[in-house]
Order: structure tokens, then sequence, then C-alpha cells
């Protein structure tokens, strides 16, 4: 009882009771039952020293994610749509379609709009779609809305705000809820991008070149991994013509890197458009000059949208991902930025597992990066899945060490030491993971596919108006969204979700055609092996055959 009363002293929150690490206002109780947000909060802070009470005068920005209607329905379309016996095969859902099928309703959006603005909360936005609620308040009005208070705390030399307990809504709104996101600033998504040293040695990414910069190129081209793979000509512009890629990213880029890097390698330039999410920013990074680099070189009719969070907070991604997918513009995502699973909150989770279900609902194929810190994922645990690559809709992609010989065919490939690739700890194992020693143990399995990735070998970048050597699993996921990209062209039709598909394919006669099984190598805790793996999932590709065989 000591530890409570400490507690509320600290956080100055007069009439708050603290109890068991919930807080609660008795005076909201007494009219209104209510719900604990169980989950809501970030799973990697127990660790943490609190500090004391958060400003109570900072404006925060929260998103409030609203639940969607009949999952099982949803569920049930989603299979039928993968599924070549059924009548609904790629019969995919407009945005419109969507929302009114399984979209929260507007009776939900009222409820809660309006207990936020009984409470002095801004209503800034309601997405399209209707499962994001956009709001702005101080903390301490949002502390008294959701009844918890929110403190700073220090962990690992960095400090940041989050909740002390769960929040908690009055429980004819909690209902309604998926999450409330944006009450801690506890993780953010990293890029997926790891620089060569000049000693060979890889080290983190801290957003500058590697390699130390040079006025010509080296690594691995365009052209050099077209070749290894089977590709389709990257000069061509009928592959990948009609599709558009979206890249879901943080901070921008600069045009003339882009230009300059295709001019070098005589690739068409694209049309690259700019979607800023949750402001504009001018501070470039290296992680969007790679996915619009690279996607583009490896589709060259494709246009480009650059979905731009103007920060790397878990609410622009949430918002990033959403825009993407109401929006609907593009055939394919990628995204080379994420963070591990057990830093996130499963409602957060949940939140964004919902927008990506909305996504195979249209058809929109999605690719993430499966992590750079081999299978721990640079934490305490040896099997640790990156997020959001281990969110059964998108397709991992893990990484490989790649050497080629003087035709630049392949003449080894194995697996990347620093390759993510792992079981999550959350998802469950979607129906169609199965296959030679995928693990059936009742959860997702990372990673889905692979291709080179070690920055040993390395990719060229140009970055900053000077040449670069870059590798990670950054590099992966924009050249898979660009193969898919190039495949739906030749199709004339979208694909939906790429990971359910590739496993029908990878367990079909073929499997040696379409895929280069990579068998040597470990990412720690896990090795590779024939057919399928944690650090590769079904190896690398064929292209050109995988492309014409997927369906």
């Amino acid at each position: 009882m000591h530890m409570h009363r400490q507690i509320r002293r600290l956080l100055g929150l007069t009439g708050i009771a603290v109890l068991a690490g919930a807080v609660a206002l008795p005076c909201a109780a007494q009219t209104a039952a209510l719900t604990v947000l169980a989950h809501n909060r970030p799973r990697g802070i127990a660790a943490a020293h609190y500090i004391g009470r958060h400003d109570p005068n900072a404006v925060m920005d929260v998103v409030i994610t609203l639940n969607l209607r009949n999952q099982a329905g949803l569920q049930q379309l989603l299979a039928n749509l993968q599924n070549p016996n059924s009548s609904s095969y790629h019969a995919f859902l407009t945005p419109a379609e969507f929302t009114a099928e399984f979209g929260p309703g507007q009776s939900q959006v009222q409820a809660v709009t309006q207990y936020l603005a009984s409470e002095g909360v801004r209503v800034t936005s309601v997405s399209s779609n209707r499962q994001l609620v956009h709001a702005r308040a101080s903390a301490a009005t949002l502390q008294a809305a959701f009844h918890v208070a929110i403190g700073d705390y220090s962990l690992n030399g960095r400090s940041f705000y989050a909740p002390v307990g769960y929040p908690q809504l009055p429980s004819a709104v909690a209902g309604m809820v998926t999450a409330v996101i944006g009450l801690s600033d506890f993780n953010q998504m990293h890029p997926m991008s790891v620089p060569a040293a000049g000693n060979g040695v890889a080290v983190p990414n801290k957003g500058k070149p590697g390699g130390g910069g040079t006025t010509t190129p080296s690594g691995y081209s365009p052209q050099q991994i077209a070749t290894a793979y089977n590709w389709s000509t990257v000069t061509n512009t009928s592959n990948g013509a009609g599709q558009t890629i979206a890249i879901a990213t943080a901070y921008s880029f600069k045009s003339s890197d882009l230009t300059g890097f295709w001019n070098q390698y005589g690739l068409p330039n694209h049309t690259v458009t700019i979607v800023p999410v949750g402001g504009s920013t001018t501070r470039t990074n290296v992680e969007t000059t790679i996915d619009i680099e690279r996607s583009g070189a490896m589709a060259p009719g494709a246009t480009i949208l650059v979905y731009e969070g103007a920060n790397a907070q878990l609410t622009t991604f949430t918002d990033v991902y959403n825009t993407i997918v109401t929006a609907n513009a593009a055939s394919v995502m990628t995204t080379s930025w994420g963070t591990a699973e057990s830093n996130m909150s499963t409602t957060t989770l949940n939140a964004d597992d919902n927008i990506f279900k909305q996504a195979a609902a249209q058809g929109i194929s999605l690719f993430a990066a499966a992590g750079d810190n081999g299978s721990s994922d640079g934490t305490s645990n040896t099997d640790e899945a990156d997020y959001p690559s281990s969110d059964p809709y998108i397709a991992a992609c893990g990484g490989t060490t790649l050497t080629l010989t003087s035709s630049n065919s392949i003449a080894t490939e194995i697996a990347w030491s620093g390759t993510g690739g792992a079981e999550s700890h959350y998802f469950a194992e979607p129906s169609w993971q199965a296959g030679t020693n995928v693990p059936e143990d009742g959860y997702r399995q990372t990673s889905d596919l692979a291709l080179d990735a070690d920055p040993n070998t390395g990719y060229s970048v140009l970055y900053g108006g000077k040449w670069s050597v870059y590798g990670g699993t950054s590099f992966v996921a924009p050249q898979m969204a660009a193969l898919f990209a190039v495949r739906n062209a030749g199709a004339g039709s979208r694909l939906g979700q790429s990971n359910s598909a590739v496993y029908n394919l990878a367990n079909t006669a073929g499997y040696s055609a379409d895929f280069h099984d990579i068998t040597t190598g470990s990412n720690g805790a896990f090795s590779a092996g024939p057919y399928w793996d944690h650090p590769t999932g079904w190896g690398s590709l064929d292209a050109s055959n995988f492309i014409t065989d997927i369906k």
C-alpha cells in the first residue's frame, strides 16, 4: 500500500486510485462501469525504471482503433479469395465494399467520438474505412479520459513515456475499441538496412552511407541480381507496366539520388509520388532511398507511391498502412521497417492486423523485411520474430549470402547469419503455412522467401550523392514487391495474399524449378536445411519460372 501511495504522489493525480497497476477514477466508476483495455501497453517495458509523472501539459496525438464486424465471415472470405476451387477466387473487394461488409459501423464511430468529446479530447479525423479515430489532447486530459496514469521511464539509457497500467473506458465504449495507440513512445520502427563496414564487418545502421561513400559504385548492381535470379530484363518497361508499388516508410529522399542510380545502370526512370502521412518531412533516410531505387530497378515499368511517414512512431506506421490500403492504388506494398514482436502491445498487433486483412481482401500483396539481427532480433530471446513480417498476411522476406561467378550466375548461396526468421509468439499459424519441415506448433513461422541480404556481398546504393554498399533484408522486401508487380502486369490481375500463394506453389512437384533450396548457414537458433527453414523460408527464387507458376 505504501508503494501505491508513493506512485499516486509522484504522478500528482488527485482522486485517482492505483490498484495492482491499474488506475481508475472513482467518480467515473460511480456513473459508468469501466472495462480495462488489457494488453494495451508495450510488453517490453517491464524492466524499465519509473522516473515520475509525464508532463500533464504535453500535447499528445493518439489513434483509437475500432473493431471490425463479422470477423468469422471475413476469415471465410479471405480463405475463399485464395482458393482456386471457390467461386470467390480472386474476386477482390473495393475499399467501399470492405467497409460496408466488415468495417466498424457508423454507430461505433459515433459512440467513441462522442465519448472523447465529452472528455475534452479533440477528434481530428476518422479514416475512410472507419478503423482509425485520430485525436489530440493534453496528457492530463488523456489520463482522465482513459483512466490511466502516464509516467516517464528509462530503460537501457533512453527515456520514454508510457501508461503506468492499462487504459480503461466505459464498458459500452470499450467493447468497440481494439487499441489506443500513442499513449507511449517506448517503441519506434527501425530500418532494416546494414552498411558494409570498411573492415568487412557489418555494423548497425546509423542512417549514414556505409562503406565510406565514393563517387563510383560497387556492390551488386540490378543487372547482376537479375542475372543471378533469372529475372525478366530490368530495362524493358513492359515489365511491371500499369502496376503501382506502395512503399511504407518514414522520412524522405532526394530525387537526384534516384535518377542518378537508375541512370548509372541504364535503367528507366520512374514516376515517384510522395504521399505524406502524419505531416510533411524534409529529413532524408537511406532506407527510403534504398526501397525506391531497388523496387524501381527490378520493376522497370511500374510507378511508385512513397507513403512517407513524418516519423517512425507506431501511430504513424499504423496510419501509413491504413492510408495505403484505403487508397487501394497499389497492387503490392513493401516495408523495410520493423521491430521485435515483443516490443509491441498485443492490441496494436490486432489493430494493424485488421488493416492487413483489408489489404488481403482487396488483393494487395504485402512484403516486409524479416530482420537483420538473427533469430534473436536483437533481444535476449533466441527465438524472436520481427514485426510486421510476423503478421500472417505479410510475406516475411529473409536473407542469404550470395556469391556470383564471373558470368553473374550463382556460385554459392547460404543463409545469411544476420537474417531474421523465427517463430511468432502471438500470431496463430495460418492454415496455409504447411509443407516439408514447416513446424506445426500452432504459431506463425518466418521467413517465407529470401534473396541476397549480406552486407559483405552487398548492394550498390546512391545516397546523399555518394555511392555506398549496403545489405540487410531491407533489400529483399522491395525487390520481392517489384517481382510481384511484374507478375501482376503479366497476368493482368492482382494476386492477393502473397505468402499463401507461395506455400501453395512450394508444395507442388515444381518446387525445384521455382525455388533455390538454401540448405546451409544459420541465423543463430535456426539452421537452413532442405525445403523450408526459418532463415530463408522456401529459399531464393528462379524469378521467371516463379512468376509464371504462382497463382
